[in-house]
């Protein structure tokens, strides 16, 4: 991943999206500011809700949206995924995990401090995602059920989606307890160094890989996925990180270009 400024924020961008300028896509820094307040965009991560309007207002100009299309969903770590348009109100985002959009000048984002970010883009139909892939929405699938929305809803065809694995906990810093590594056998069954075993009844997950398999499985091209190899504890320079006690937010987004 790289790392640019846009109207003074410090953003990060993928290779493969950067690729196509139709699309324009983000994942926001800690530092994103410069004025030494974190830049969070969670109403839940700070006491003045003004402080995260002017985040948002920020990030909007910066991605090159009007500020009422921005567009982030109330997540639970769940499978609910939402189509976007200019008539979505906030309230049909609650309890969402994924967004999907084929309207332009529209940015769908999530927001992340360990979970995984997974950005997608069409390149036939021009639709995008943004979900939201903590454990719980890995081993439910969340990733693969957003593509067979996309299927539903634009006609998408797996081998035309780029993809997109962003900042977030790695395998070496993410130790897991029994129920999660059940879970995830359940799903997965044991791929080779999916898990680590470390302690009786732990292991360490790797939940990039995780999100892979699910891709693959779903018709993705290998060498259309990206992942961006950060991992939010080790990089908690960079990016909020639950594990580490922060209570901040980053997000990840992409909106179709309207020019």
């Amino acid at each position: 991943m790289e790392r640019i400024t846009s109207n003074g924020l410090s953003l990060w961008q993928f290779e493969q999206l950067a690729k196509y300028p139709e699309v324009r896509h983000f994942v926001t820094d800690r530092r994103s500011d410069g004025d030494g307040a974190p830049f969070t965009l969670s109403y839940s991560s700070h006491p003045d809700r003004a402080f995260i309007d002017a985040n948002r207002l920020k990030l909007a100009g910066a991605i090159g949206v009007a500020a009422n299309r921005l567009f982030f969903p109330s997540q639970v770590h769940e499978t609910r995924i939402v189509t976007v348009t200019v008539e979505t109100q906030k309230e049909d985002l609650m309890k969402t995990d994924a967004l999907i959009t084929n309207e332009k000048g529209i940015c769908i984002a999530v927001m992340s401090a360990d979970c995984v970010p997974v950005l997608l883009y069409d390149r036939l139909t021009k639709s995008v995602a943004a979900v939201h892939a903590g454990w719980r929405g890995t081993v439910a699938s969340i990733v693969s059920k957003t593509i067979q929305e996309m299927i539903t809803q634009f006609g998408t065809k797996p081998e035309d989606i780029v993809a997109a694995i962003g900042p977030s906990i790695c395998q070496e810093s993410y130790e897991v307890g029994a129920e999660v590594l059940e879970e995830v056998r359940r799903v997965f069954g044991t791929p080779e160094k999916l898990i680590v075993k470390t302690l009786p009844g732990k292991g360490k997950l790797d939940l990039w890989q995780a999100n892979k398999i699910q891709l693959l499985n779903a018709g993705v091209s290998e060498h259309n996925i990206e992942i961006g190899g950060l991992c939010t504890s080790k990089n908690n320079d960079h990016f909020f990180s639950a594990r580490k006690g922060d209570k901040g937010r980053f997000a990840a987004g992409i909106v179709l270009s309207d020019v």
